[in-house]
């Protein structure tokens, strides 16, 4: 156990001043890299330490395990075992834990019996499970609960809507009946027992002293909800966040819930963490510029000790040379002692991954795809090599097993082992046994419509058509494009159209064989450090000493299926940020002048966030202007000589500097 004084020498002047805050409602803006977790860690052992409260007393919310258990274990090295009774877990798990207190004892449902329970209602409602497929309306039905919407507030104005609201009320009438409750609902329905019992609500608001709430920029609608419901005025409610890394409104999470905290919890006070213990201030002078463009945020600006970060902004003419300049460099980092461990490549979408992937491969670079599957690994782009393969070999028989169960077409289990039966009994092929079946009169006649629906696109497509024409084609004629359609499912979707430019495409033959040949079994699978390829969404708390961040273009990124109002395009700008904000030394920024699409390369224009990132040290800069300098720190100007200034530093005493120096930055 450390003592108090202990605990607050290891914190800077910013970390201090938010731990000993202990007597008003909070709000820690802790930028990039600023040491969040280690204040927020402290600052609930300080209050422990101080006897400001028990342990029991404490809430702490989080957004996943790993961070809970790691909250926890950090506080009870700081102040002893006592610590564990506090209340830190995850949103769902702390109101799970408040529902079973208070008698209620609910079968959980996971995803998987979520799909279940909307395929049987569907059937129930004769409602065409491949017109409406159960994970839309699941992704329809979360998002209302998200917004905290019953079904009697949807409206029924459109087809989609009806069917919508139809199989909303009967999944939460068969939820209520079963005793179950899904994700969602857990939440809600703790919303829902304090809303009915004032004296439940009471009980937790005076129970808990302080309530902290770890990145606050997350939260969605209920979560929020649920934090004002446990506020009161006998307790302190402390969120800690960084608006300008809110990147999760996909999932539901409202960045306003962070730039309105102050206004809506009184005797609120601010403070921001603005040393970053992670990035070289050349990558930071970067992400400054860039973030400096959204309106929607708290202004701040980061600064490092560290000195020498190396940026390199690079046009390639193709994606292709895009892979083969990051694989070059990669190998350079390599000999010069650089861990491929501490390399990372970083991409807007999934699909980006491919030409990198073999990039990797052709130079003997071994890598893993955090989050993600590999290119080639990927369920819709198995689904569609599937078809292909079955296109020039029906009697593959994998290959049929694949296609056929590639998604709902009404074809289950029971017709499946009739023909796999079929064809064991008669020697033939399962393609084979599906056409022969389609005149047998033991199956129904629906079956056979439905084995006919399925067998008839392999003969209407013309084999000798280039290979996009024909992933098009099945595409359209095997429903597949649809499916991904009516679930709104973009990268499955920019998966299955980077597949058009993986390989060999001068016949189908060609092409299938140019995939197999990228074995992945040739990696140097005795060497554990591996690049780290992976979304900037999965990047998102890691960090890394040389980050690539790759695409960045017009329609990548930003990303094209947005709706492009502005507040979707200062999301993005957040993404790139944080993607920036991995780097420790080395930042590669790279986009390519044409990019391979539908068998074609087509010309890309550069992101409008890379005019952001430049730097206009010239502006506004005049007696009394703060800067930052990579050398000297922290000043103020004292006057101006047309190019020249004259600033005082503080500690490093006056300096003259020109405005073009690259290591200035307004602030």
């Amino acid at each position: 156990m450390q003592q108090k004084n202990s605990i607050i020498s290891q914190l800077n002047d910013s970390q201090r001043k938010a731990v000993v805050e202990c007597n008003c409602n909070l709000l820690i803006i802790a930028g990039a890299g600023s040491g969040k977790t280690k204040t927020l860690t402290h600052k609930i052992a300080y209050i422990l330490e101080e006897e400001l409260a028990k342990p029991s007393e404490i809430l702490a919310l989080t957004f996943t395990n790993k961070a809970a258990n790691e909250m926890k274990e950090r506080i009870v090295k700081l102040v002893g075992v006592s610590a564990k009774s506090m209340w830190i877990g995850t949103f769902h798990s702390i109101a799970l834990r408040i529902l079973r207190t208070e008698g209620f004892k609910p079968t959980i449902y996971d995803s998987k019996d979520q799909e279940s329970l909307i395929k049987e209602i569907l059937k129930r409602l004769n409602i065409d499970q491949k017109k409406y497929t159960p994970k839309a309306l699941l992704s329809k039905i979360s998002y209302h609960k998200l917004n905290m919407e019953k079904p009697d507030n949807i409206p029924n104005t459109t087809p989609f809507e009806k069917i919508v609201k139809k199989v909303y009320l009967a999944y939460e009438k068969e939820l209520e009946n079963a005793g179950a409750l899904d994700f969602d609902n857990i939440i809600l329905k703790t919303i829902e027992l304090f809303e009915s019992n004032e004296e439940i609500r009471s009980k937790y608001s005076q129970k808990f002293k302080y309530i902290f709430i770890d990145e606050y920029q997350d939260t969605n609608y209920p979560q929020y909800y649920l934090i004002k419901q446990l506020s009161s005025k006998n307790n302190f409610v402390c969120a800690v966040g960084d608006e300008d890394q809110s990147i999760y409104s996909f999932r539901g999470a409202k960045v306003e819930n962070i730039m309105k905290f102050d206004k809506e919890y009184e005797n609120c006070k601010v403070i921001k963490l603005t040393k970053n213990y992670r990035s070289a201030q050349e990558i930071l002078n970067l992400a400054n510029n860039l973030i400096s463009k959204n309106s929607f945020r708290n202004e701040k600006s980061l600064y490092s000790d560290k000195i020498g970060g190396k940026i390199t902004i690079k046009e390639l003419p193709t994606d292709s040379d895009e892979a083969d300049f990051v694989a070059e460099k990669i190998i350079e980092l390599k000999s010069s002692g650089e861990s491929l461990n501490d390399i990372a490549i970083l991409y807007r979408t999934n699909h980006q991954s491919r030409s990198f992937e073999e990039a990797l491969i052709r130079n003997s670079i071994p890598y893993s795809i955090i989050g993600s599957k590999r290119f080639l690994e990927r369920k819709e782009v198995k689904d569609v090599l599937a078809y292909l393969k079955l296109l020039i070999n029906p009697k593959d028989n994998v290959s049929f097993l694949r296609a056929i169960s590639s998604h709902p077409r009404g074809i289950g289990k029971a017709l499946i082992k009739k023909i796999s039966d079929y064809a064991e009994a008669k020697g033939v092929s399962l393609f084979e046994a599906s056409l022969q079946l389609q005149e047998n009169e033991k199956l129904t006649k629906k079956q056979r419509e439905l084995l006919k629906r399925f067998t008839t696109p392999f003969f209407e497509i013309d084999k000798t058509k280039s290979v996009d024409e024909l992933i098009d084609e099945i595409l359209e004629k095997s429903g597949y494009k649809n499916y991904l359609a009516e679930k709104s499912d973009y990268d499955r979707m920019s998966n299955v159209e980077e597949l058009k430019n993986a390989g060999d495409l001068s016949s189908l033959d060609n092409f299938l064989d140019s995939l197999s040949l990228l074995d992945y079994s040739d990696e140097l699978n005795d060497n554990n450090e591996f690049v780290k390829l992976m979304t900037i969404h999965a990047a998102k708390g890691l960090e890394f000493n040389t980050v690539f961040v790759v695409g960045v273009e017009e329609g990548l990124f930003p990303n094209e299926n947005l709706k492009k109002n502005e507040l979707d395009i200062e999301e993005e700008r957040r993404l790139f940020y944080v993607a920036i904000t991995r780097a420790k030394t080395n930042l590669f920024i790279t986009h390519a002048q044409f990019r391979r699409k539908n068998n074609q390369y087509l010309p890309s224009r550069p992101s409008r966030f890379l005019k952001d990132i430049e730097q206009k040290n010239d502006r506004k800069i005049e007696r009394g202007t703060k800067v930052l300098h990579t050398v000297y720190g922290r000043g103020v100007v004292l006057s101006r000589d047309g190019n020249l200034l004259t600033i005082n530093f503080g500690e490093n005493g006056i300096k003259k500097v020109l405005t073009k120096d690259r290591n200035l930055t307004v602030v």
